[in-house]
């Protein structure tokens, strides 16, 4: 199956699958940094490291809920088109 994207090119679900793939690999980084952001903080054991912690790990924080947000409209966006497609199928 091909949908059309807004610049009139054919798209695959498989090609949908790759971005989707992409997206997610890209919430690894943040992730991570996230992660060493609070171990440095819990190694440290200083007010200031713990503050320094929660200050950066907010701000990845912030990053990942950007990211899930676009896959999420990203699911619903395909999810639409599919019950169309399948409901115009049935007809």
């Amino acid at each position: 199956m091909h949908e059309i994207d807004l610049m009139g090119t054919r798209r695959s679900r498989v090609d949908e699958a790759r971005e989707m793939g992409t997206a997610l690999h890209d919430l690894c980084q943040p992730l991570t940094t996230l992660q060493c952001r609070l171990e440095m903080g819990e190694l440290t054991g200083t007010a200031e490291a713990y503050r320094n912690a929660v200050v950066l790990g907010l701000a990845e924080c912030a990053r990942l809920a950007t990211a899930v947000r676009s896959m999420r409209e990203k699911v619903w966006a395909a999810t639409r088109e599919a019950e169309a497609e399948a409901s115009g199928n049935r007809r």
